[in-house]
């Protein structure tokens, strides 16, 4: 009886044991064979799996997550590059005071504009200050750039020229404010200067205007009328013609005749009249040069000194002249006071 009993307890636990082997169920059913290649899930959060071992002891690589962040862009400041040395001023145009300067290549950050948009506020060491936008290279420039109101406009000094005139400068103090193109028919008349003295041309025997040389012999530059000049001339055609030979050798003048004697040796036979103008002549040579007259820097002819101030003696032509008059009485009006 006892052996019975121990016999139904071994069985027993037999079932007991094989009982605990057998596959769970879902729902009361059998999991289906096809099921079974599926990975088996687990519920421990994924934090809490070690990171080589799995819930049933397959080593595994924890999975490296990597955020991946966009990098940031540099930001764009607005900014100017000077093309070449450039002023900056107080004011956005150029009757404003120069406060500073960029040299080539310099460069400045850009705080605003001005109303035209033709000039740019700038930060400088010592401030702010304004450069025109056609001197320099602007870059990164927002369309909401800030609008800056200009400082009032600076008064002009006095005796400077008015908006469209410029100083002539005949010479370094002349500060009459005249129109662009005097100014640079001035420059053109005092590089043409020397080119329009009588001296530069003829050396210190230039005649005076109305006379010419004489020309009776070679290198006679006595000064004379034209018409004494053509005599002359006239007059060496014809000496063949007037000699003979007598009391006075071979070159004896015909009847009617005498000796020019415009120099010593002058046979050349003329009127009594033209050998006395050619004494009167030689008598005024000195009182004819130009340099006599109007010295050195007299004009050759067709030109007057212009005259624009005391000592002037640029040689110009008579409408030049009468144009740097009238720039001189309108100079107060072209100048500031």
């Amino acid at each position: 009886m006892n052996r019975n009993r121990k016999l139904l307890s071994l069985f027993a636990l037999a079932l007991a044991i094989m009982s605990c082997n057998l596959p769970a169920t879902q729902g009361g059913k059998t999991p289906e064979v096809g099921n079974q290649d599926q990975t088996p899930t687990s519920s421990i959060p994924i934090g809490q799996i070690d990171a080589t071992t799995t819930p049933t002891g397959t080593q595994i690589t924890a999975p490296v997550i990597t955020n991946t962040v966009a990098p940031s862009a540099t930001p764009c400041s607005p900014t100017v590059v000077a093309n070449s040395a450039v002023n900056v001023r107080a004011g956005p145009a150029t009757v404003y005071d120069t406060v500073g300067g960029l040299n080539q290549g310099g460069s400045a950050r850009v705080s605003g504009k001005s109303a035209d948009g033709t000039w740019w506020y700038i930060d400088t060491p010592g401030g702010h200050g304004w450069v025109s936008g056609s001197v320099v290279t602007a870059s990164c420039i927002p369309a909401s750039l800030a609008v800056v109101a200009a400082p009032p406009t600076p008064l002009s000094p006095s005796g400077t020229c008015k908006d469209g005139y410029v100083y002539r400068l005949i010479r370094n103090s002349d500060k009459i404010c005249v129109s662009p193109a005097s100014k640079a028919q001035a420059d053109a008349d005092n590089a043409a200067a020397s080119s329009r003295k009588l001296t530069s041309l003829y050396g210190a025997d230039a005649c005076a205007t109305g006379y010419v040389w004489r020309e009776a012999f070679s290198g006679d530059h006595v000064c004379v009328t034209p018409a004494v000049h053509n005599q002359a001339l006239a007059d060496n055609a014809a000496a063949s013609s007037r000699w003979t030979s007598g009391a006075y050798g071979a070159h004896t003048c015909l009847s009617g005749f005498v000796w020019r004697e415009a120099t010593s040796g002058d046979d050349v036979c003329v009127a009594p009249d033209v050998h006395n103008q050619a004494l009167a002549d030689n008598a005024a040579a000195s009182s004819r040069t130009a340099i006599s007259v109007a010295g050195a820097d007299a004009c050759i002819s067709g030109y007057v000194w212009r005259a624009a101030f005391s000592g002037d003696h640029v040689c110009v032509t008579p409408e030049v002249k009468n144009q740097v008059a009238a720039d001189n009485t309108a100079a107060p009006s072209h100048t500031w006071p």
